[in-house]
């Protein structure tokens, strides 16, 4: 017992009774009511609260094997059971089976709780086992840490009987204490439970100059004076951490309402509060997720109505939130159900609680705001509520896109897996149908590629690529006129079929049309990314028989003449000629193939002299000897293997010839010619670089320093370490890389020191009109200069007049290639201009420059 009166400055603030009624019974029936305001709420029974609260307590201190059964705690009068996560019972009392009708407890265990209890708990009913109800209500306590649910089930308007030792039991349980201030006396009394709590917590309720309680007592005590009858008064107390305590208090009066003590009531609620934050936060990441999900989320309840949806849900169906509320599955379906049929559609059905549970739909009509149907994937699930209940969650996909491929598949043959669409060889029969129907002359065919499609590989990944490959797909299909139809070729290559070309406005305005579509801004990976396309048209000639296969050929055709013939975005239409072009490039094509498989080419060798004559090297260059054509130009030839992507075969074929037939030349002047081979399509980034040159130098019996590799500046530049290590050990070994055509821009000066080569080759460009044209002769002298100062030779080519050579040579370049000196000549050739000796050299300068 403690004294307040004279800690707060004030006596009592009301007479009395005489004889001050109650005892024990009153504090109980007291602590009752505040256990009913304070712990749960005015609408929760004090005895289902204390109950529930001690059976989480008793749960959470049980060890594991008596779980199973249920937590270890006598039950209370009232009927009462635990469930567990799966609303199954797993523990009931003799109360709750009599009032149920069953025969023992054993009975009601394994039993659903949606079958026991129907409704809410506020206003449910009891399923007896002769099928009556009993209108009862319903307390749930979840117990934490264990998946355990307790339940006390009250008849409404029943009495509730107290026992005051288990209720004072179940109070420490609860970790809940009590205390009463009485005002006639300013005492103050703690319960046990209460002295028991705030150690427990590490509070010290009279460390300061007055009691913890003091606060709550003032404020009633001057809420009294005041004149409020229905005073009341709730703080909460911030413990170390998470913790907190709830305290509240109010005025217990006799019969005669007059004010006899104040009671209060300290609940610890840190673990409630600590589960709140939880659920705060996991309801906030829940949203958070539900609006960045591209698909369509709802949850359903039992009835089948909606809950609740995400944003993607209503953008699909175009409905807004409030409306899509309360709307039931089957009038979400854009099926016409027959009449009694279910109340729900069939793509909802029942499952057992949880995501392992759940199950998918492939394709189910849902009908939108304005009437319209959209096909969609549907996953669907059931998901516990938080009155244990349960909702059905249902995920949505559109796939209205996929399934008109899948019907238009299902004419065709087959569909291409990444976009979807018809694939190559569906599209081909497509046009062989249209082109046996009466419709041919009509028929029009547009193929397009992606301009520069690999920089989008190569810079954002393979994912990136296919995901744009997709979209663009979709777009395709959504936007070409009625009458078109998309499908994917291969790699970054769509064709557009369409059956009747006036009515589209004709062959040119379609392939426009394709183009635009191709010509976009799509966003991958969050980078937007701005997409062109090359496209060629064919239409069937008025006379002969076309197949399909032609057709296609002939608008692929186009397409690459309007790619070599404009930069981005070009429309090519498949003329005669065109068609022509393309057919000798495809014949040329496989004959190069051939002719570099069977060792059908040859090479022609042209000095590289010194300033005094002396052969320093021959540079290898390849011809084509056509066995019905003639001598093929390499101008012709090298651009079909540049397109057909021949240029790294036909290097490895020049390499290996080289150096083998530079094996065999004799010595000139006391020394060994080297060879150079120009390299195109075999270069240092590549992974086998370093291999191919290194097997075919052994393999002939070369010296190592009697190869020369030469490679446009542009190959040059930004290596990849692997590919400068690569040069370094052929450096080492002996190897000389050339810089050929250097000088093409003088920006290019300014990279020079970067460049990993020890010879520079100006351009014949500079060479033609050094000795005349006065900015020519300027860069040459530049990078002389600068080869010079950095260490490397130089070599000058195209040398054809005797003026050009001596203003080279008073620059200062070291070597010389040209007509002037020897035109290419054959392997034999080669060895008998270095068994001859020098090569001759003009005698006097002419008209020099000055320098």
């Amino acid at each position: 017992m403690r004294e307040l009166g004279h800690r707060l400055g004030d006596g009592p603030v009301v007479e009395p009774p005489t004889e001050p009624s109650g005892g024990s019974d009153a504090v109980l029936r007291a602590d009752m009511h505040r256990e009913r305001h304070a712990a749960l709420g005015a609408e929760v029974h004090p005895e289902a609260a204390l109950f529930a609260s001690t059976l989480a307590r008793a749960v959470a201190e049980n060890p594991a094997p008596e779980r199973d059964s249920g937590p270890a705690v006598a039950f209370p009068a009232e009927p009462a059971l635990v469930h567990d996560r799966d609303n199954r019972v797993v523990r009931a009392n003799d109360a709750l089976a009599e009032l149920a009708g069953a025969a023992d407890t054993a009975a009601l265990v394994g039993a659903r709780m949606h079958r026991l209890l129907v409704g809410p708990d506020q206003d449910t009913e009891l399923v007896r086992a002769d099928g009556s109800r009993v209108p009862v209500r319903a307390v749930r306590w979840p117990l934490p840490g264990v998946g355990l649910t307790a339940v006390v089930v009250l008849e409404r308007d029943a009495a509730p009987v107290v026992d005051p030792v288990w209720v004072t039991e179940l109070e420490r349980l609860a970790r809940i204490g009590t205390w009463s201030f009485d005002l006639a006396t300013s005492s103050l009394e703690r319960s046990g439970t209460l002295e028991e709590l705030y150690s427990a917590v590490g509070v010290d309720p009279d460390a300061g100059c007055r009691p913890i309680e003091g606060e709550q007592v003032s404020a009633l005590c001057g809420e009294l004076r005041a004149g409020n009858t229905a005073a009341d008064h709730h703080v909460e107390l911030h413990l170390p951490g998470d913790g907190m305590l709830s305290c509240r208090a109010q005025v217990e009066r006799g019969a005669d309402g007059a004010p006899l003590r104040l009671i209060g009531v300290v609940h610890d609620v840190s673990a409630e509060r600590i589960a709140r934050f939880r659920t705060e936060r996991a309801g906030r990441r829940f949203a958070d997720l539900m609006a960045l999900v591209p698909g369509g989320v709802a949850l359903l309840d039992p009835a089948g109505r909606v809950v609740d949806a995400n944003g993607g849900m209503c953008e699909l169906l175009d409905v807004p939130l409030e409306r899509l509320r309360g709307t039931s599955a089957a009038a979400l379906s854009a099926d016409d159900a027959p009449a009694g049929a279910p109340a729900l559609p069939e793509w909802l059905r029942q499952v057992p609680p949880g995501a392992r549970h759940g199950y998918r739909v492939d394709s189910a009509p849902l009908r939108r705001a304005d009437g319209t149907t959209v096909w969609c994937e549907l996953a669907v699930a059931v998901t516990a509520a938080d009155d244990g209940g349960w909702f059905w969650l249902v995920a949505c996909t559109d796939v209205s896109d996929r399934r008109r491929a899948a019907e238009l598949l299902r004419s065709v043959g087959t569909v291409d897996e990444l976009t979807r669409l018809p694939n190559r060889a569906a599209g081909l029969e497509l046009v062989d149908r249209l082109l046996a129907g009466p419709g041919r002359d009509r028929v029009a065919v547009v193929c397009g590629d992606l301009d520069d499609f690999a920089r989008v590989n190569s810079s954002l990944g393979h994912d990136a690529g296919d995901d744009l490959l997709v979209s663009l797909a979709g777009r395709l299909q959504r936007e070409l006129p009625f009458g078109c139809t998309a499908a994917r070729l291969g790699a970054d290559e769509f064709v557009v079929i369409c059956a009747d070309h006036s009515e589209v406005g004709g062959p040119d305005l379609l392939a426009r049309t394709v183009a635009d579509l191709l010509r976009t801004t799509i966003t991958v990976h969050g980078r937007p990314v701005q997409m062109t396309a090359s496209v060629g048209l064919a239409t069937p000639v008025p006379t002969g028989d076309v197949r399909a296969a032609d057709l296609l050929r002939f608008a692929e055709a186009a397409m690459h003449d309007a790619k070599r013939r404009q930069a981005r975005g070009g429309i090519g239409i498949a003329t005669d000629g065109v068609v022509s072009s393309a057919t000798k490039a495809l014949e040329l094509e496989a004959e190069l193939r051939a002719a570099i498989a069977g060792d059908g080419l040859v090479l022609d060798y042209q000095p590289v002299v010194g300033p005094d004559g002396t052969v320093l090297s021959a540079e290898a260059l390849v011809r084509w000897p056509h066995p019905e054509r003639g001598l093929i130009p390499p101008a012709d030839f090298l651009p079909v293997a540049q397109r057909s992507g021949l240029l790294r075969e036909l290097d490895l074929w020049v390499l290996r010839a080289a150096t083998r037939e530079a094996a065999a030349w004799p010595e000139h002047r006391g020394r060994r010619c080297a060879v150079a081979v120009n390299l195109a399509g075999l270069l240092p980034g590549d992974a086998a670089f370093r291999t191919a040159v290194s097997d075919a130098v052994s393999d002939a019996g070369l010296e190592w320093d009697r190869l020369v590799l030469e490679l446009v500046e542009t190959s040059l530049v930004a290596l990849p370490p692997h590919a400068l290590a690569a040069m370094a050990e052929l450096t080492e070994r002996g190897v000389r890389f050339a810089v050929d055509d250097f000088g093409t821009g003088y920006s290019s000066l300014a990279r020079l020191k970067e460049l990993p080569a020890q010879t520079v080759k100006v351009d014949r460009a500079f060479v033609t009109g050094i000795a005349d044209d006065p900015a020519d002769f300027a860069v040459a002298r530049a990078v002389v200069d600068m080869a010079r100062a950095m260490g490397r030779t130089t070599v000058a080519e195209g040398v054809e007049t005797a003026e050009q050579f001596h203003v080279l040579r008073g620059i200062g370049v070291d070597a010389y290639q040209g007509w002037l000196f020897s035109r290419p000549v054959r392997s034999t050739g080669v060895r008998e201009v270095l068994a001859r000796g020098r090569l001759a050299t003009p005698a006097s300068a002419g008209r020099m420059r000055a320098v």
